[in-house]
């Protein structure tokens, strides 16, 4: 018989998350009601008879039990033998877990009995759970079936709240959505949510190469994207972008295609969702130390469980430092990170969770910009890639942010539920700077260089409100949503740029450079400098309709947003209203082989500032998708595969226009239309996998002469990624674990103009991990780590205007050791 180890999955050698986010959920569900389901046992443990949606087609009663543990979030066990050469009868529809389980053991001669809130013991019918033994026969261990950690299990994510704000099966939502796992973040060392999107199809993570490190720009489909943290948008507000450190969150989503529908103002090409730690109810405990390339000093702390063995009050802190020099010349990187958190549950209905985040960037990393020419295009001189266009001894790059909020959820009854979340954000930033946007002087060999001064702050406040009702209407099983959010943002800006009343900054000499020179303060204060306020009111509803094995997703919001401007430079005041109706339908179908094709629509829109030539406030910016795919979910299997069509328009894009210098008008579109494939998957039970393939037409279909028909700078018409990792046998190489992947990113133009093309690239990385316990039993817990990205050093360059190109990461390895208990 073979024995697993609770927290694994049956077959599996890999270890798995011992719980599900939504634990505590399935165990108000269980506690809440004592009701009888026709195959099960009486017993005097509570649990409920709350239902939920399940699609489990006929199988081996084995993999189908192990379906309905991370559907149910339940734990179960049963030796191997009861189940081997027994098939189940599967179930559609939805079920509490009591019908459920008696549907899937209907015929099999098979019972089950809850021992407690979330753990269900399968038995013989007619056995009591604790028999064996009795008559002297040897009782063998029971495999443990554990729901994984929100539908997650390695790499393959089978569920999200990201794309309908619910916790939906991804097999039933009609829209694409990426989860870029904890386990896939920890394999890969990402150190970043830029560096954690790198092998996630329809996303540009790095366009700006190694200037990700310290300010993040991230594009789907082609458009910037927004940053949103649990659920609440992170306002983007130019400079004002914290370069989030990865071990202070748990996973992210990328939700691809117009999402206004339900988080308000955001661009066509969708959002990133960054998704942060939770307390365990169960003690973990994990410290870690790493170092690397550039005297790398790095590690931390992430501790979770009950407080003081209480059984309503868990908390969780985790906690990061980092020292290191950088591939720029006197540029380094410092970082100190904590995240408190505190979940209070006083009953099985009720759950407020507090978090904190505090990030510190004293020296923030890379703002660098070199120019084309002398990089990707030739020139007298070349710029070597470690090459400082600024001045260290005037130089500063800081950013500190701070926030605070909670979430609160609670359960009338088995139709009616509220959610509130909450977050205050405060956020600084700094930047004195030399040699942003330089173009050489007349030699050829020597850059110009501006000086200029940035810094500001933001304040945010944000609040969405939720109210959820799961009800049947005959045929039809519905999960509705409605809510309503709001947003104030202040946010203060000053820049100056260039001195007038001094000499203009020194050039510097590519070929023997001078540093620490004279850099005149600059003093020319920039017409963008203003303080701003923005609010934002959104009222939206959502209908998940699921009738058979279809599921269609209907959402209409509403929004009003306010924008109120004051302008440094000449203390002049504007205000701008802004409202927008924007939508969402979709269509999913889910065939019994796992085959799950889809179909949806859906709408955005983007407030603008400033006016038009004509003196009108300027509208916001429209968009609109037509998505059409197919899922793919085998049966029995632990992989997941998503394929899509999109055809993507945005309008309403400001174009400049003849009338006089600097006016504008809103006649442009940008269309974007493409192919997205992606897939996750046990390949064995010790080979997982992630590959994936983009293909984006993007194009100016409506613009000024000299980009009409012309592609957006810095977005590859091509990307394709695989990753592969590998957990060697026990009887060659015990405890080792090898990964490697390969990245390729397309060449893509240079300039708006298109004028000139930065060639594609291939990136090769590559990991180990050894898990010192297979060897050495007494260093349980000991996990020693190595990762080397971009492994054979390739020099690549990324631009997105004639003098507004960066370097990409080179060779950079980690080491590490990570201890866990």
């Amino acid at each position: 018989m073979r024995i697993q180890r609770s927290g694994q999955r049956c077959g599996r050698r890999g270890p798995v998350s011992t719980r599900l986010i939504g634990s505590a959920a399935i165990a108000a569900l269980l506690l809440a009601t004592a009701t009888t389901a026709p195959a099960m046992a009486q017993d005097s443990v509570g649990r409920s008879s709350r239902l939920a949606a399940y699609s489990i087609p006929a199988q081996p009663l084995g993999s189908a039990l192990t379906t309905f543990a991370d559907r149910a979030g339940l734990k179960l066990l049963f030796p191997s033998q009861l189940v081997t050469g027994r098939k189940s009868g599967g179930l559609s529809g939805n079920f509490s877990p009591e019908q459920a389980l008696g549907r899937l053991l209907a015929g099999t001669g098979l019972t089950y009995r809850f021992t407690n809130a979330s753990t269900v013991t399968i038995i013989a019918a007619g056995q009591s759970a604790d028999a064996g033994g009795a008559n002297g026969t040897t009782v063998l261990a029971p495999i443990v079936v554990q729901g994984s950690q929100g539908g997650t299990t390695g790499y393959v994510a089978t569920r999200s709240a990201g794309g309908t704000k619910t916790d939906t099966p991804l097999i039933r939502t009609p829209a694409s959505v990426s989860v870029v796992t904890k386990q896939q973040i920890t394999d890969q060392n990402a150190q970043s949510v830029s560096q954690a999107m790198r092998y996630t199809a329809g996303v540009v993570a790095e366009q700006r190469g190694v200037n990700e490190d310290s300010l993040e720009y991230l594009y789907s489909r082609g458009f910037q994207t927004t940053t949103y943290l649990d659920g609440l948008q992170i306002p983007f507000t130019g400079f004002n972008i914290a370069t989030r450190d990865s071990y202070l969150f748990d996973h992210v989503e990328s939700i691809r295609g117009p999402a206004s529908v339900l988080y308000g103002q955001t661009p066509p090409g969708g959002i990133i969702n960054v998704v942060g730690k939770e307390p365990t109810e169960t003690p973990e405990h994990e410290v870690f130390v790493q170092t690397g390339s550039y005297g790398r000093v790095q590690g931390g702390f992430d501790f979770s469980g009950p407080v003081a063995d209480r059984d309503d009050l868990f908390y969780r802190l985790t906690a990061t430092g980092l020292t290191t020099g950088t591939q720029t010349d006197f540029v380094d990187q410092k970082r100190i990170g904590i995240a408190p958190a505190f979940t209070w549950k006083p009953d099985e209905d009720t759950k407020l969770t507090v978090t904190g985040v505090y990030q510190r960037d004293p020296e923030a990393g890379t703002f660098n910009y070199v120019p084309a020419v002398g990089t990707v295009l030739p020139g007298l001189v070349h710029i070597p890639r470690s090459f400082n266009t600024g001045d260290p001894g005037f130089d500063e790059y800081e950013k500190e942010e701070a926030s605070i909020g909670y979430s609160f959820e609670h359960r009338f009854n088995d139709v009616w539920q509220v959610k509130q979340n909450f977050r205050y954000l405060h956020n600084s930033q700094t930047i004195h700077h030399v040699g942003d946007g330089s173009d050489y002087d007349a030699s050829g060999t020597a850059l110009d260089r501006i000086a200029y001064n940035n810094f500001g702050t933001v304040d945010a406040i944000t609040v969405d409100n939720q109210a959820i009702a799961t009800f049947d209407t005959g045929a039809l099983s519905h999960q509705m949503l409605f809510g309503f959010d709001f947003q104030n943002i202040q946010y203060d800006h000053h820049l100056y740029y260039g001195s007038t009343s001094g000499p203009d900054a020194p050039p510097l000499s590519i070929i023997d450079p001078v540093y620490y020179q004279y850099i005149p303060t600059p003093d020319f204060m920039l017409g963008t400098s203003n303080k701003q306020r923005t609010q934002q009111y959104g009222l939206y509803a959502q209908d998940q309709i699921e009738f058979g094995k279809a599921t269609f997703v209907g959402s209409l919001r509403q929004d009003w947003a306010n924008t109120h401007t004051v302008s440094y430079k000449d203390g002049s005041a504007s205000d701008q209203d802004d409202h927008a109706l924007t939508g969402r339908v979709g269509l999913i179908y889910n065939f019994d082989n796992g085959l799950a094709p889809y179909v949806s629509y859906s709408t955005s829109f983007q407030p603008l500032s400033g006016t038009t030539d004509t003196g009108s406030a300027l509208q916001p910016t429209k968009g609109k998708q037509y998505e059409i795919g197919v899922k793919y979910q085998p049966v029995g299997s632990d992989s997941f595969v998503t394929a899509s069509l999109f055809d993507l328009r945005q309008t309403n894009v400001k174009v400049s226009s003849s009338l006089y210098p600097g006016s504008v008008t809103q006649t442009g579109e940008v269309r974007s239309r493409g192919i997205e494939l992606e897939a996750h998957a046990y390949l064995t039970d010790d080979l997982q996998a992630i590959a994936s393939y983009t293909y984006t037409d993007i194009e100016n279909t409506r613009a000024t002469a000299n980009i009409q028909g012309k592609r957006p700078a810095g977005i590859p018409a091509n990307m394709a990624s695989l990753w592969l990792s590998y957990d060697m046998p026990d009887n060659v190489a015990p405890g080792l674990k090898i990964m490697g992947g390969t990245r390729f990113v397309g060449g893509s133009f240079g300039n708006p103009t298109n004028t000139f093309s930065v060639p594609s690239t291939t990136l090769f990385d590559i990991g180990l991990q050894y898990d010192f316990e297979k060897q050495f039993p007494k260093a349980k817990g000991l996990t020693a780590t190595l990762n080397v990205t971009n492994l054979f050093d390739k020099t690549y360059v990324t631009c997105t205007d004639m003098t507004y190109c960066t370097y990409g990461q080179g060779r950079l390895v980690l080491a590490g050791l990570r201890y866990k208990w």
